[in-house]
Order: structure tokens, then C-alpha cells, then sequence
């Protein structure tokens, strides 16, 4: 996930110049254990983009949705499709206990922008976002916690996957082949549903401190140039 933000960072620059004044943005929502070993990490590579990003924990997760669900239907209301892109990241969405699928008789809130619930909202980003521009990638840790807060629908809106090693059922149910259940250790597959390719591949490790200073110094040079 961090080696996307950086890729679109670069491919998005901010440059007003070039987009009527419009900025690319990111959004972060981090639930990032305390204990874990990437613990801090979005803290590091946040301030090292020359983007607006916002940040949040899970408990203020809530409130950036309902900032980010406010924008989509104000691009949609009118029909901004040239609005620069937002980008939404979620790590660890399994922290996330707002965003849990509701029930399928409609309790939990209304389906207005003001008072649906985090859940409808997130929903809502992801169906509608990408056709105006506002983008979601998510990192979870299993199948079964994208079973308990991503309905089928929501699943379906995810059409470029990235799988682990797992069990071959859950592998089966994610890409419509057991193949990530015969994945070895550092290996994953890159799977586009509406083309139905697959692809094998070596992830990438967490971006060390040297190469992120790399980034940092790459940003500048880029800003200083000008746009």
C-alpha cells in the first residue's frame, strides 16, 4: 500500500497549474495494531508528499467518511467528472468496526448523505467514488473479516485484488480459483476480475527509512522545478 501512494503521488502531482486549482488528496485511515511492527509507519511517509492528505484512527474514522461520502455526492450532484482524484486509503479494516455491513432490512440509519451510517457511507464511496474521481484501496488481514464488513456488492466494487497465501476456499471465493491456496511464502497474485487475469508476483517489502529519504529529496527536487 505504501508503494501505491508513492506510485500515485508521482503520477498525481499537485499542481495547480496544471488542474485549474484543484489538488490530488489522500486520505488515510490507519489501523495499524500499536504492537506491530509498522506501527508509526504512515506517520513517516504522510509528511513526505507534497499532497493534502488527511489522517485518522478508527475512532475518527467516521468523520472523514462522512467528509469523503459529502464530496462524492456533491461531484455527482454536479456531474464533476474533472475534479482532481482523492485517494482513500484503509489499512487493517478489521479495526474498523464502524464500517461493518449492516443487516438486509435496513436498520442503523436513513440513506441521506447527513445521517446514513458510516457503513452506508463507505459503501457508498466505493460504488460511487471512481466515477468522479475519488478512489479506495483497503488492506485487510483474512477473507473472513472481509466476509463480516464487506457485503457481496461492496466485494464486487473491488475488481483489482491482490491475494496472500490463504486457504484454497478462500482463495476460491476471492478470485474464482484456489490458486492463492498453493502460493509459497513471499509470493501473492495480482488478480483484475473484469478481465479475469491473473498474475503472480513478489510483494514488495516496507519502504526502509534510506529509500524514503530517497522519496523526500525526489519531491523537493520536483517541487523546486515547479510545475
Amino acid at each position: 500500500m505504501a508503494a501505491c501512494m508513492i506510485s500515485l503521488a508521482a503520477q498525481h502531482w499537485p499542481c495547480a497549474a496544471s488542474s485549474g486549482g484543484a489538488r490530488s488528496q489522500f486520505y488515510v485511515l490507519d489501523g495499524t495494531r500499536p504492537d506491530a511492527p509498522e506501527a508509526g509507519f504512515w506517520g513517516r511517509l504522510l509528511p513526505i508528499l507534497p499532497h493534502a492528505t488527511k489522517f485518522a484512527l478508527p475512532r475518527e474514522a467516521p468523520e472523514l467518511l462522512a467528509e469523503l461520502a459529502a464530496e462524492v455526492a456533491r461531484r455527482q450532484e454536479q456531474r464533476d467528472e474533472q475534479a482532481s482524484p482523492i485517494f482513500m486509503f484503509i489499512y487493517n479494516l478489521g479495526r474498523f468496526r464502524d464500517l461493518q455491513k449492516e443487516d438486509d432490512f435496513g436498520f442503523g440509519g436513513s440513506d441521506d448523505g447527513k445521517s446514513a451510517s458510516p457503513a452506508k457511507q463507505f459503501s457508498a464511496i466505493v460504488r460511487e467514488g471512481p466515477a468522479v474521481g475519488v478512489h479506495t484501496l483497503v488492506w485487510c488481514d483474512s477473507f473472513s473479516t472481509v466476509n463480516r464488513l464487506l457485503d457481496r456488492q461492496t466485494l464486487r466494487d473491488f475488481e483489482l485484488r491482490v491475494l496472500f497465501q490463504m486457504n484454497a476456499t478462500d482463495s476460491s471465493n476471492l478470485m474464482d480459483s484456489p490458486d492463492a491456496g498453493r502460493l509459497g511464502v513471499n509470493r501473492a497474485i495480482f488478480y483484475d476480475e473484469a478481465q479475469g487475469r491473473a498474475e503472480k508476483f513478489r510483494p514488495y517489502g516496507l519502504p526502509t527509512d534510506e529509500w524514503l529519504a530517497w522519496i523526500r529529496q525526489q519531491m523537493q527536487s520536483r517541487r523546486a522545478e515547479g510545475c
